[in-house]
């Protein structure tokens, strides 16, 4: 009987909460990270984002975006920043 509970709780909460269930973790400039020497634009371009996804910039763990509504979202940088990395923006669907 426990088996059969938790199976409907994690299936109603997959239904309920999908972003949470389907969200992708990206770490921004895949292999190069956030080093100056990416095109961010283009990387983000390569990209769909959704609701509940999670970009994260350093691997530190604590330099991470969920992004929680849909829209488009801009990201600046104005300091110790190279000339790609200073501006690119997403859009969340």
């Amino acid at each position: 009987m426990a088996r059969v509970t938790t199976a409907l709780v994690v299936i109603a909460f997959s239904v309920v909460f999908p972003s949470m269930v389907l969200a992708t973790e990206y770490v921004v400039g895949d292999d190069l990270g956030w080093d100056g020497t990416a095109n961010y634009q283009a990387w983000a371009d390569d990209h769909a984002f959704h609701v509940g996804d999670v970009l994260s910039v350093y691997d530190s763990g604590n330099d991470a975006l969920t992004l929680s509504v849909a829209g488009t979202y801009y990201f600046l940088c104005g300091y110790h920043c190279d000339t790609l990395q200073q501006t690119f923006f997403i859009v969340v669907g």
